[in-house]
């Protein structure tokens, strides 16, 4: 059983990587090391260095990753929160079962919602496992 009550109400801190404060990416790297052993790559965007964080990113992606049709457990949930770019991903979480999914965000601790919900939903762009699982 995962202890996923140490992660709820986690506060969101930009560029945060730990309990005491965790961005979306922050979360997703929290619970795939503690859960799934598995140390994944540090992706930061800033505006100094944003089209290699993307290059990284997109080669990141390639190397470890594979989509999923649908949500799995433990997968990684890639999506589009800027109305301003509808296709550019901005935000992720990850799936604590088929249908849930445990995240933060500017403002809002650490939480779990559901993937139905009107909005979520909307703004999911795709399905990603490790590749190595």
């Amino acid at each position: 059983m995962i202890e996923l009550e140490k992660y709820i109400g986690i506060p969101f801190v930009d560029k945060g990587r730990t309990l005491d404060g965790a961005d979306c990416y922050g979360i997703v790297k929290l619970y795939y090391k503690e859960f799934l052993n598995i140390d994944i790559e540090e992706i930061i965007a800033n505006p100094d260095n944003a089209k290699s964080c993307f290059v990284k990113y997109l080669d990141q992606i390639s190397r470890n990753w594979k989509q999923e049709n649908h949500a799995v457990k433990n997968s990684v949930v890639a999506m589009s929160t800027n109305p301003q770019h509808p296709n550019m991903i901005t935000h992720f979480g990850v799936m604590i079962d088929d249908k849930r999914m445990l995240h933060t965000f500017k403002n809002v601790q650490c939480h779990v919602i559901c993937i139905d919900n009107p909005i979520i939903k909307t703004q999911i762009k795709g399905f990603y496992s490790w590749s190595q699982l």
